[in-house]
Protein backbone atom coordinates (compact mmCIF):
# COMPACT_ATOMS: atom_id res chain seq x y z
CA UNK A 1 0.00 0.00 0.00
CA UNK A 2 1.32 3.49 -1.18
CA UNK A 3 2.16 5.63 2.02
CA UNK A 4 2.28 9.24 1.99
CA UNK A 5 5.73 10.96 2.53
CA UNK A 6 6.21 13.26 5.75
CA UNK A 7 5.35 17.05 4.48
CA UNK A 8 8.73 19.39 3.69
CA UNK A 9 8.13 21.24 6.86
CA UNK A 10 8.39 18.38 8.96
CA UNK A 11 11.70 16.82 7.02
CA UNK A 12 13.31 20.71 7.90
CA UNK A 13 12.24 20.07 11.90
CA UNK A 14 13.38 16.99 11.46
CA UNK A 15 16.64 17.31 10.17
CA UNK A 16 17.07 20.48 12.53
CA UNK A 17 16.73 18.24 15.65
CA UNK A 18 19.12 15.05 14.63
CA UNK A 19 16.03 12.97 15.25
CA UNK A 20 12.43 12.77 15.10
CA UNK A 21 10.49 14.75 17.99
CA UNK A 22 7.84 12.74 19.66
CA UNK A 23 5.15 15.50 17.76
CA UNK A 24 7.03 14.10 14.29
CA UNK A 25 6.38 10.74 15.26
CA UNK A 26 2.33 11.34 16.00
CA UNK A 27 2.44 13.69 12.69
CA UNK A 28 4.40 10.70 10.58
CA UNK A 29 2.02 8.16 11.68
CA UNK A 30 -1.23 10.58 11.20
CA UNK A 31 0.25 10.95 7.73
CA UNK A 32 0.54 6.96 6.49
CA UNK A 33 -3.01 6.25 8.50
CA UNK A 34 -4.28 8.95 6.14
CA UNK A 35 -2.60 7.57 3.63
CA UNK A 36 -4.36 4.27 4.33
CA UNK A 37 -7.69 6.25 3.72
CA UNK A 38 -6.93 7.90 0.70
CA UNK A 39 -6.10 3.95 -1.03
CA UNK A 40 -9.48 2.84 -0.48
CA UNK A 41 -11.35 5.89 -1.01
CA UNK A 42 -9.49 5.52 -3.92
CA UNK A 43 -9.87 2.13 -4.52
CA UNK A 44 -13.18 2.68 -4.26
CA UNK A 45 -13.58 5.55 -6.94
CA UNK A 46 -12.32 3.39 -9.45
CA UNK A 47 -14.45 1.71 -9.47
CA UNK A 48 -17.50 3.31 -11.64
CA UNK A 49 -20.80 3.50 -11.21
CA UNK A 50 -23.10 2.33 -14.22
CA UNK A 51 -26.55 2.15 -14.70
CA UNK A 52 -27.41 -1.09 -16.93
CA UNK A 53 -30.24 -0.97 -19.42
CA UNK A 54 -30.97 -4.04 -20.83
CA UNK A 55 -32.61 -4.46 -24.86
CA UNK A 56 -33.19 -7.67 -26.05
CA UNK A 57 -32.75 -8.10 -29.73
CA UNK A 58 -36.28 -8.05 -31.13
CA UNK A 59 -38.91 -6.74 -28.94
CA UNK A 60 -38.97 -3.21 -30.46
CA UNK A 61 -40.32 -5.27 -33.72
CA UNK A 62 -44.18 -6.44 -32.06
CA UNK A 63 -45.24 -3.12 -31.46
CA UNK A 64 -45.77 -1.38 -34.52
CA UNK A 65 -47.82 -1.47 -37.88
CA UNK A 66 -45.43 -2.31 -40.51
CA UNK A 67 -43.72 -1.35 -42.01
CA UNK A 68 -41.09 0.10 -39.28
CA UNK A 69 -39.44 3.20 -39.75
CA UNK A 70 -35.73 3.73 -38.61
CA UNK A 71 -36.72 6.60 -36.91
CA UNK A 72 -39.30 4.06 -35.12
CA UNK A 73 -36.54 2.24 -33.92
CA UNK A 74 -34.11 4.71 -32.68
CA UNK A 75 -37.11 5.43 -30.52
CA UNK A 76 -36.54 2.30 -28.16
CA UNK A 77 -33.01 4.05 -27.52
CA UNK A 78 -34.16 7.29 -27.32
CA UNK A 79 -36.88 6.36 -24.85
CA UNK A 80 -34.31 5.92 -21.98
CA UNK A 81 -31.93 8.86 -22.50
CA UNK A 82 -31.75 11.20 -19.78
CA UNK A 83 -33.49 8.61 -17.30
CA UNK A 84 -30.22 7.78 -15.17
CA UNK A 85 -28.85 5.28 -17.36
CA UNK A 86 -25.65 5.09 -18.01
CA UNK A 87 -25.42 2.13 -20.03
CA UNK A 88 -27.00 0.20 -22.89
CA UNK A 89 -26.49 -3.56 -23.34
CA UNK A 90 -27.95 -4.59 -27.03
CA UNK A 91 -28.28 -8.11 -27.32
CA UNK A 92 -27.99 -9.39 -31.11
CA UNK A 93 -29.56 -12.99 -30.16
CA UNK A 94 -33.05 -13.51 -31.65
CA UNK A 95 -32.72 -17.32 -30.08
CA UNK A 96 -29.91 -18.54 -31.80
CA UNK A 97 -29.82 -16.52 -34.97
CA UNK A 98 -28.24 -12.59 -35.35
CA UNK A 99 -30.24 -9.58 -35.71
CA UNK A 100 -28.05 -8.11 -38.52
CA UNK A 101 -26.42 -9.65 -41.16
CA UNK A 102 -23.97 -11.74 -40.22
CA UNK A 103 -21.28 -13.78 -42.16
CA UNK A 104 -20.28 -16.19 -39.59
CA UNK A 105 -24.07 -17.26 -38.84
CA UNK A 106 -27.37 -16.90 -39.68
CA UNK A 107 -29.59 -13.68 -39.70
CA UNK A 108 -33.23 -14.19 -38.79
CA UNK A 109 -35.41 -15.01 -41.48
CA UNK A 110 -32.72 -15.60 -43.96
CA UNK A 111 -33.06 -19.23 -44.00
CA UNK A 112 -37.07 -18.49 -45.24
CA UNK A 113 -38.12 -18.32 -49.27
CA UNK A 114 -39.14 -15.01 -50.69
CA UNK A 115 -42.93 -16.48 -51.18
CA UNK A 116 -42.84 -17.71 -47.28
CA UNK A 117 -41.50 -14.62 -46.02
CA UNK A 118 -43.78 -12.34 -48.22
CA UNK A 119 -46.79 -14.27 -46.76
CA UNK A 120 -45.51 -13.42 -43.35
CA UNK A 121 -45.30 -10.03 -43.89
CA UNK A 122 -48.59 -9.27 -45.56
CA UNK A 123 -49.85 -11.52 -42.44
CA UNK A 124 -48.04 -9.18 -39.83
CA UNK A 125 -50.08 -6.20 -41.36
CA UNK A 126 -53.26 -6.93 -39.44
CA UNK A 127 -51.56 -10.05 -36.60
CA UNK A 128 -50.85 -7.71 -33.70
CA UNK A 129 -47.91 -8.52 -31.14
CA UNK A 130 -46.88 -11.65 -33.50
CA UNK A 131 -43.59 -12.86 -34.85
CA UNK A 132 -44.95 -12.50 -38.17
CA UNK A 133 -45.44 -8.83 -37.16
CA UNK A 134 -41.80 -8.74 -36.17
CA UNK A 135 -40.67 -10.75 -38.90
CA UNK A 136 -42.24 -7.82 -41.04
CA UNK A 137 -40.99 -5.01 -39.18
CA UNK A 138 -37.57 -6.44 -39.06
CA UNK A 139 -36.87 -7.31 -42.66
CA UNK A 140 -38.76 -3.76 -43.72
CA UNK A 141 -35.53 -1.91 -41.88
CA UNK A 142 -33.07 -4.54 -43.54
CA UNK A 143 -34.62 -4.62 -47.05
CA UNK A 144 -34.75 -0.48 -46.83
CA UNK A 145 -30.82 -0.98 -46.79
CA UNK A 146 -30.05 -0.57 -42.89
CA UNK A 147 -28.41 -2.74 -40.98
CA UNK A 148 -31.13 -2.99 -38.10
CA UNK A 149 -28.79 -3.88 -34.72
CA UNK A 150 -26.67 -1.30 -36.23
CA UNK A 151 -29.06 1.12 -36.07
CA UNK A 152 -29.65 0.75 -32.56
CA UNK A 153 -25.55 0.41 -31.83
CA UNK A 154 -25.50 3.77 -33.28
CA UNK A 155 -28.31 5.57 -31.66
CA UNK A 156 -26.80 4.07 -28.58
CA UNK A 157 -23.19 6.24 -29.53
CA UNK A 158 -25.28 9.21 -30.88
CA UNK A 159 -27.37 9.83 -27.25
CA UNK A 160 -23.73 9.42 -25.66
CA UNK A 161 -24.39 6.56 -24.03
CA UNK A 162 -22.02 3.64 -23.18
CA UNK A 163 -22.63 0.81 -25.37
CA UNK A 164 -22.01 -2.89 -25.03
CA UNK A 165 -23.03 -6.13 -27.42
CA UNK A 166 -24.48 -8.19 -24.98
CA UNK A 167 -23.96 -11.90 -26.19
CA UNK A 168 -26.39 -14.88 -24.78
CA UNK A 169 -23.86 -17.33 -25.37
CA UNK A 170 -26.22 -20.63 -25.13
CA UNK A 171 -29.62 -19.73 -26.60
CA UNK A 172 -32.16 -22.76 -26.40
CA UNK A 173 -35.67 -20.59 -26.55
CA UNK A 174 -37.59 -23.12 -28.92
CA UNK A 175 -35.32 -26.29 -29.15
CA UNK A 176 -38.83 -28.62 -28.56
CA UNK A 177 -39.85 -27.08 -31.59
CA UNK A 178 -37.99 -28.68 -35.03
CA UNK A 179 -39.11 -26.20 -37.21
CA UNK A 180 -38.16 -23.45 -35.24
CA UNK A 181 -37.74 -20.22 -37.06
CA UNK A 182 -34.95 -19.36 -34.47
CA UNK A 183 -32.79 -22.34 -33.99
CA UNK A 184 -29.96 -22.24 -36.48
CA UNK A 185 -28.57 -25.21 -39.34
CA UNK A 186 -25.73 -25.17 -36.98
CA UNK A 187 -27.43 -26.44 -34.11
CA UNK A 188 -29.77 -29.08 -36.39
CA UNK A 189 -26.89 -30.72 -38.25
CA UNK A 190 -24.71 -31.36 -34.84
CA UNK A 191 -26.71 -33.39 -32.21
CA UNK A 192 -23.90 -34.94 -31.20
CA UNK A 193 -22.74 -31.61 -29.81
CA UNK A 194 -25.16 -30.91 -27.27
CA UNK A 195 -25.22 -31.64 -23.35
CA UNK A 196 -27.99 -34.17 -23.75
CA UNK A 197 -31.21 -34.52 -25.04
CA UNK A 198 -34.04 -32.37 -25.27
CA UNK A 199 -37.01 -33.46 -22.32
CA UNK A 200 -34.16 -35.33 -20.46
CA UNK A 201 -34.70 -34.54 -16.62
CA UNK A 202 -32.48 -31.66 -15.31
CA UNK A 203 -30.43 -31.96 -11.94
CA UNK A 204 -31.28 -29.95 -8.46
CA UNK A 205 -28.21 -27.50 -9.04
CA UNK A 206 -30.11 -26.32 -12.61
CA UNK A 207 -33.56 -26.73 -11.12
CA UNK A 208 -32.12 -24.47 -8.54
CA UNK A 209 -30.87 -21.53 -10.93
CA UNK A 210 -33.96 -21.42 -12.81
CA UNK A 211 -36.55 -22.09 -10.12
CA UNK A 212 -34.97 -21.05 -6.90
CA UNK A 213 -37.55 -22.52 -4.28
CA UNK A 214 -39.89 -25.21 -3.97
CA UNK A 215 -42.16 -22.69 -3.75
CA UNK A 216 -41.17 -21.22 -7.39
CA UNK A 217 -41.83 -24.27 -9.41
CA UNK A 218 -39.25 -25.04 -12.59
CA UNK A 219 -41.45 -24.27 -15.62
CA UNK A 220 -41.31 -27.98 -17.72
CA UNK A 221 -41.15 -26.38 -20.65
CA UNK A 222 -37.76 -24.26 -19.40
CA UNK A 223 -36.56 -27.13 -18.24
CA UNK A 224 -37.06 -29.12 -21.32
CA UNK A 225 -34.74 -26.89 -22.96
CA UNK A 226 -31.42 -27.23 -20.99
CA UNK A 227 -30.64 -30.82 -22.31
CA UNK A 228 -30.52 -29.27 -25.54
CA UNK A 229 -27.75 -27.02 -25.14
CA UNK A 230 -24.88 -26.88 -27.30
CA UNK A 231 -21.86 -28.47 -25.26
CA UNK A 232 -18.95 -26.15 -24.67
CA UNK A 233 -16.62 -29.41 -24.37
CA UNK A 234 -16.35 -29.03 -28.01
CA UNK A 235 -13.74 -27.39 -29.60
CA UNK A 236 -15.81 -26.59 -32.42
CA UNK A 237 -18.84 -24.89 -30.55
CA UNK A 238 -16.11 -22.89 -28.49
CA UNK A 239 -14.80 -21.56 -32.08
CA UNK A 240 -17.97 -21.11 -33.61
CA UNK A 241 -19.05 -18.67 -30.38
CA UNK A 242 -15.66 -17.03 -30.45
CA UNK A 243 -15.85 -16.06 -34.26
CA UNK A 244 -19.22 -14.51 -33.84
CA UNK A 245 -18.25 -12.33 -30.79
CA UNK A 246 -15.40 -11.22 -32.91
CA UNK A 247 -18.02 -9.87 -35.90
CA UNK A 248 -19.98 -8.40 -33.32
CA UNK A 249 -16.54 -6.78 -31.96
CA UNK A 250 -15.37 -5.35 -35.26
CA UNK A 251 -18.78 -4.33 -36.94
CA UNK A 252 -20.28 -2.47 -34.53
CA UNK A 253 -18.33 0.71 -32.82
CA UNK A 254 -18.74 -0.76 -28.86
CA UNK A 255 -17.95 0.34 -25.78
CA UNK A 256 -17.68 -3.06 -24.05
CA UNK A 257 -18.96 -7.00 -24.94
CA UNK A 258 -20.96 -8.39 -22.61
CA UNK A 259 -21.21 -12.18 -21.96
CA UNK A 260 -24.27 -12.84 -20.94
CA UNK A 261 -24.02 -16.55 -19.09
CA UNK A 262 -27.62 -16.65 -17.87
CA UNK A 263 -28.65 -17.08 -20.90
CA UNK A 264 -28.83 -20.28 -21.02
CA UNK A 265 -26.88 -21.19 -17.69
CA UNK A 266 -25.83 -23.97 -18.97
CA UNK A 267 -22.37 -25.43 -21.04
CA UNK A 268 -21.68 -28.85 -20.44
CA UNK A 269 -23.19 -32.41 -19.59
CA UNK A 270 -25.05 -31.72 -16.75
CA UNK A 271 -22.65 -33.80 -14.60
CA UNK A 272 -19.80 -32.41 -15.44
CA UNK A 273 -19.98 -28.54 -15.46
CA UNK A 274 -17.36 -28.71 -12.43
CA UNK A 275 -14.74 -30.76 -14.47
CA UNK A 276 -14.78 -28.01 -17.27
CA UNK A 277 -13.65 -25.08 -15.12
CA UNK A 278 -10.36 -24.68 -16.27
CA UNK A 279 -11.81 -25.35 -20.17
CA UNK A 280 -14.38 -22.50 -19.94
CA UNK A 281 -11.36 -20.47 -18.39
CA UNK A 282 -9.11 -21.13 -20.96
CA UNK A 283 -12.00 -20.06 -23.22
CA UNK A 284 -12.24 -17.08 -21.71
CA UNK A 285 -8.47 -16.14 -22.06
CA UNK A 286 -9.35 -16.90 -25.97
CA UNK A 287 -12.22 -14.02 -25.91
CA UNK A 288 -10.06 -11.47 -23.66
CA UNK A 289 -6.95 -11.83 -26.31
CA UNK A 290 -9.61 -11.50 -29.16
CA UNK A 291 -11.07 -8.15 -27.34
CA UNK A 292 -7.82 -6.39 -26.65
CA UNK A 293 -6.63 -7.35 -30.56
CA UNK A 294 -10.01 -5.72 -31.94
CA UNK A 295 -9.41 -2.94 -29.57
CA UNK A 296 -5.73 -2.49 -30.45
CA UNK A 297 -6.60 -2.44 -34.09
CA UNK A 298 -9.02 0.47 -33.61
CA UNK A 299 -7.42 2.36 -30.93
CA UNK A 300 -9.89 2.25 -28.42
CA UNK A 301 -9.88 -0.48 -25.59
CA UNK A 302 -13.01 -2.95 -25.38
CA UNK A 303 -14.27 -3.94 -22.55
CA UNK A 304 -15.53 -7.49 -21.42
CA UNK A 305 -18.00 -8.07 -18.56
CA UNK A 306 -19.96 -11.01 -17.66
CA UNK A 307 -23.26 -11.68 -16.15
CA UNK A 308 -23.06 -14.64 -13.83
CA UNK A 309 -24.89 -16.44 -11.73
CA UNK A 310 -26.50 -15.50 -8.26
CA UNK A 311 -24.85 -17.49 -6.19
CA UNK A 312 -20.77 -18.14 -6.34
CA UNK A 313 -21.11 -21.98 -5.75
CA UNK A 314 -24.11 -21.82 -8.84
CA UNK A 315 -21.28 -20.62 -10.98
CA UNK A 316 -18.31 -23.50 -10.25
CA UNK A 317 -20.70 -26.11 -10.49
CA UNK A 318 -21.89 -25.54 -14.10
CA UNK A 319 -18.17 -24.78 -14.70
CA UNK A 320 -17.74 -21.03 -14.38
CA UNK A 321 -15.19 -19.78 -12.84
CA UNK A 322 -15.30 -15.57 -12.02
CA UNK A 323 -12.94 -15.60 -9.19
CA UNK A 324 -10.15 -16.88 -11.42
CA UNK A 325 -11.17 -14.50 -14.41
CA UNK A 326 -11.08 -11.57 -12.31
CA UNK A 327 -7.87 -12.90 -10.79
CA UNK A 328 -6.34 -12.87 -13.76
CA UNK A 329 -7.55 -9.77 -15.61
CA UNK A 330 -9.73 -11.56 -17.90
CA UNK A 331 -12.99 -9.07 -16.96
CA UNK A 332 -13.39 -5.56 -16.34
CA UNK A 333 -16.49 -6.10 -14.28
CA UNK A 334 -19.56 -8.61 -13.99
CA UNK A 335 -23.06 -8.45 -13.46
CA UNK A 336 -24.32 -10.57 -10.23
CA UNK A 337 -28.02 -11.84 -12.04
CA UNK A 338 -30.78 -13.99 -10.69
CA UNK A 339 -32.77 -16.15 -13.59
CA UNK A 340 -36.04 -14.37 -14.02
CA UNK A 341 -37.04 -13.54 -10.57
CA UNK A 342 -36.06 -11.73 -7.25
CA UNK A 343 -36.60 -14.38 -4.93
CA UNK A 344 -33.79 -13.66 -2.48
CA UNK A 345 -31.28 -10.85 -2.16
CA UNK A 346 -28.19 -11.54 -4.04
CA UNK A 347 -25.66 -11.79 -2.27
CA UNK A 348 -23.31 -8.85 -3.07
CA UNK A 349 -21.52 -9.13 0.25
CA UNK A 350 -20.27 -12.10 -0.55
CA UNK A 351 -19.18 -11.60 -3.90
CA UNK A 352 -17.27 -8.53 -2.81
CA UNK A 353 -15.01 -10.69 -0.62
CA UNK A 354 -14.48 -13.35 -3.04
CA UNK A 355 -13.62 -10.72 -6.13
CA UNK A 356 -10.56 -8.32 -6.17
CA UNK A 357 -11.49 -3.96 -4.58
CA UNK A 358 -10.63 -2.79 -7.81
CA UNK A 359 -13.53 -5.14 -9.82
CA UNK A 360 -16.94 -3.66 -10.41
CA UNK A 361 -19.94 -5.81 -8.89
CA UNK A 362 -23.46 -4.61 -10.31
CA UNK A 363 -26.44 -6.58 -9.79
CA UNK A 364 -29.46 -7.01 -11.97
CA UNK A 365 -33.19 -6.60 -11.30
CA UNK A 366 -35.26 -9.11 -12.91
CA UNK A 367 -38.95 -7.68 -14.22
CA UNK A 368 -41.22 -6.82 -10.97
CA UNK A 369 -44.74 -5.78 -11.21
CA UNK A 370 -44.97 -2.71 -8.42
CA UNK A 371 -42.49 0.48 -8.43
CA UNK A 372 -41.96 0.05 -4.89
CA UNK A 373 -40.57 -3.61 -5.25
CA UNK A 374 -37.65 -1.97 -7.67
CA UNK A 375 -37.04 0.46 -4.97
CA UNK A 376 -36.85 -1.84 -2.46
CA UNK A 377 -34.56 -4.28 -3.93
CA UNK A 378 -32.23 -1.20 -5.17
CA UNK A 379 -32.07 0.14 -1.53
CA UNK A 380 -30.63 -3.08 -0.31
CA UNK A 381 -28.43 -3.98 -3.53
CA UNK A 382 -26.91 -0.55 -2.85
CA UNK A 383 -26.65 -1.01 0.24
CA UNK A 384 -25.36 -4.36 0.03
CA UNK A 385 -22.09 -2.78 -2.17
CA UNK A 386 -23.34 -2.69 -5.56
CA UNK A 387 -21.22 -0.77 -7.52
CA UNK A 388 -24.42 -0.04 -9.55
CA UNK A 389 -27.72 -2.02 -11.31
CA UNK A 390 -28.63 -3.79 -14.30
CA UNK A 391 -32.21 -3.35 -15.37
CA UNK A 392 -33.28 -6.63 -17.11
CA UNK A 393 -36.30 -6.94 -19.53
CA UNK A 394 -38.04 -4.17 -17.76
CA UNK A 395 -39.33 -3.53 -21.66
CA UNK A 396 -41.35 -6.76 -20.96
CA UNK A 397 -43.57 -4.80 -19.08
CA UNK A 398 -45.39 -3.74 -22.43
CA UNK A 399 -46.19 -7.61 -23.29
CA UNK A 400 -49.36 -6.92 -21.02
CA UNK A 401 -50.50 -3.94 -22.65
CA UNK A 402 -48.69 -1.04 -19.78
CA UNK A 403 -45.73 1.17 -21.08
CA UNK A 404 -42.29 0.86 -19.05
CA UNK A 405 -42.60 3.74 -16.78
CA UNK A 406 -38.55 5.12 -17.36
CA UNK A 407 -38.85 8.05 -15.28
CA UNK A 408 -38.40 5.58 -11.86
CA UNK A 409 -34.95 5.10 -13.38
CA UNK A 410 -34.47 8.73 -12.43
CA UNK A 411 -34.50 7.08 -8.83
CA UNK A 412 -33.07 3.87 -9.29
CA UNK A 413 -30.18 5.17 -10.51
CA UNK A 414 -29.30 7.18 -7.66
CA UNK A 415 -29.10 5.81 -4.39
CA UNK A 416 -29.24 9.12 -2.45
CA UNK A 417 -32.95 9.80 -4.18
CA UNK A 418 -33.72 6.61 -2.74
CA UNK A 419 -32.48 6.81 0.77
CA UNK A 420 -34.08 10.30 0.41
CA UNK A 421 -37.68 8.68 -0.54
Amino acid sequence: MTQLPPTPAASRIAHRAGRPSFAITILCATLIMLGCALDVSAAEKKRPRRFIYNSDANHMYYYKTPPMSVEDLQGYVDEVVGTGVTTYFASPNWGMLMSYPSEVTEMIGSQLDAETLSTMRDTGLTKEKSTERAFANFHAIHDAGHDPFGVMINRAREKDLEIFVSFRLNEIHDVQNPDSLIVTKFWRDHPQWRVGKIGDEIRPIFAEIIGGSKERRVHPIVASWFPGALNFAVPEVRALRLKELRECCERYPIDGLDLDFQRFPIYFPQDEGHKHVETMTAWMREVRKMTREVGAKRGRPLQLSARIMARPAQNLAIGLDPKSWAQEDLVDFVIVSHYLRNDFALPIREYRELLPERLPIYASIEVEKEDDTYRRIARQLYGDGADGLMMFNYFTRREGGREPDFSLFRELSDPEKLTSN
